[in-house]
């Protein structure tokens, strides 16, 4: 393909595309059944990398009612729900996402049967490692007696509560023996990434085991997904890195963890530690500590919600980057300064604070738990802004260059020390992973979360386009 008059590197140029970037030049005239796109001055930019995302969950999210009422009591939140439940279209399973206790109170079975009686009805809360379930659908599930599955809760009496804890496989499993649940619209994401300008992404859900590998491999192969998809996951995964969860509240003993890191090794792979809170910090840099280092390449750290100045000092020291989610300060900030001391908030999603202390700090999505565009993901790092607009840590802000230059390293790269020119530099042989922007970055900047994105190409291939391609046949 042929891209006429695209900004490119400062200057109105013409690039040809195929599988890599073959000619940058001020007047490329078509070949034999070229296609043209114009671009009319928008800038030319590599693909966009979300290297902490979760495709199945985000798919699903699409079809999914949300459990975020705003601001409310969780009488007053419970109210609200039960009338989103009570229009919602159809007469089968009801999956709720972005349920907030805050909002809605502690939910268990009986408190979901108050609210929906009638229809089998699944609740994930905001953080995704849990998930609710009325007694219609754990009926459905097949777990409507006492289970010793792993995560199903049981109160002291005995009785289910409805609470699945950190259990997707268990889930995934029971619904799809119902036949009652759609597969998520996985194109209808990956068409919707695209028209963001993102030509790759990591999946980063620990359950990841050879069958996902294999699925990804055949969806990408088919076409139903349009980005280069990596992942990380179980032990017995091959390659990709080790995913190890985290949480503070049942954390594993550290020689069994260490054991786990020790095998990883043995195969070459690196692992990605769920670090949400201090202690889930602290805990995975003890591991580290005791565990063979990494032969090749870096070990990560997903989310890194809460770091100190000490913590930060240490992650610089040993070259861990942080692959965080600024998003979360947009859709979560208001609850995090109505619950969070002032010690605590000072720690919270940080980036400047990481970079000054020589971390190298990744902006990502972890959609669907948090905003998936890219360009309100930047925004935010660079705002620290709530929804209300209040301010979290001023400090912590960055340039949003800062923040978009993690989107445009490779995931092998993310610990490489570049400018943001190299990164946004377009040269003849690169792959052509691209993204066109609708105006230029500079006339955006101060406000990127109203960029849009002209067009995008995955490997030469156009895989969005926001207006027709023109023929042009000589």
């Amino acid at each position: 393909m042929l891209i006429k008059q695209a900004t490119v590197n400062g200057q109105r140029l013409d690039v040809r595309v195929g599988a890599t970037v073959e000619a940058i030049a001020t007047d490329l005239s078509p070949l034999p059944d070229e296609t043209v796109l114009w671009a009319d001055g928008g800038e030319l930019f590599p693909g966009l990398h979300d290297h902490h995302i979760h495709l199945y969950a985000a798919a699903a999210a699409f079809a999914s009612l949300d459990c975020d009422v705003g601001p409310a009591d969780p009488e007053t939140g419970r109210q609200r729900l039960a009338a989103r439940l009570s229009n919602h279209p159809g007469d089968g399973w009801i999956r709720g996402v972005n349920y907030h206790e805050q909002q809605l109170g502690e939910l268990d079975r009986h408190g979901l049967d108050e609210l929906c009686p009638h229809r089998p009805l699944r609740v994930q809360h905001r953080s995704g490692k849990l998930w609710v379930c009325n007694s219609m659908a754990l009926q459905e599930l097949g777990l409507d007696s006492p289970s010793p599955a792993d995560g199903v809760e049981v109160n002291p009496a005995g009785e289910l509560t409805g609470r699945i804890v950190r259990n997707d496989k268990l889930m995934a499993q029971r619904l799809q023996a119902t036949g009652a649940v759609e597969r998520p619209d996985l194109l209808g994401l990956s068409q919707s990434l695209a028209s963001m300008g993102i030509v790759s992404v990591t999946d980063t859900s620990a359950h990841n085991d050879a069958a996902s590998a294999k699925d990804f491999q055949r969806l990408c192969q088919q076409g139903t997904l349009l980005q280069r998809v990596q992942i990380m996951g179980v032990d017995d995964l091959e390659t990709g890195y080790l995913k190890v969860l985290l949480d503070e509240d049942r954390l594993p003993p550290l020689d069994e963890l260490v054991r786990r890191i020790t095998v990883a090794r043995g195969k070459g792979r690196n692992v990605a530690f769920h670090c949400v809170t201090h202690l889930e910090l602290v805990f995975a840099l003890a591991a580290l500590e005791q565990a063979p280092r990494p032969e090749r390449g870096f070990d990560r750290i997903e989310h890194g919600a809460e770091v100190t100045d000490e913590l930060a000092l240490r992650l610089g020291d040993l070259g861990l980057p942080v692959i965080t989610q600024p998003g979360f300060l947009l859709t979560k900030g208001d609850q995090y300064l109505d619950d969070l001391p002032a010690p605590r908030q000072r720690t919270l999603y940080r980036f400047a604070g990481l970079v000054e202390r020589g971390v190298c700090v990744i902006a990502s999505s972890d959609a669907p738990y948090g905003p998936v565009n890219p360009w309100q993901v930047i925004a935010t790092a660079a705002n620290r802004q709530t929804r209300s607009g209040q301010i979290v840590t001023l400090e912590e802000r960055v340039e949003p260059e800062i923040a978009l230059s993690g989107y445009l390293k490779p995931s092998d790269a993310l610990t490489q020390a570049q400018s943001f020119a190299r990164l946004t530099t377009i040269e003849i042989g690169m792959v052509g992973d691209l993204c066109l922007l609708s105006g230029q970055w500079q006339d955006n900047r101060q406000r990127p979360e109203g960029i849009t994105i002209r067009a995008t190409w995955v490997g030469g291939s156009l895989v969005y386009d926001s207006q027709q391609a023109v023929d042009v046949v000589v």
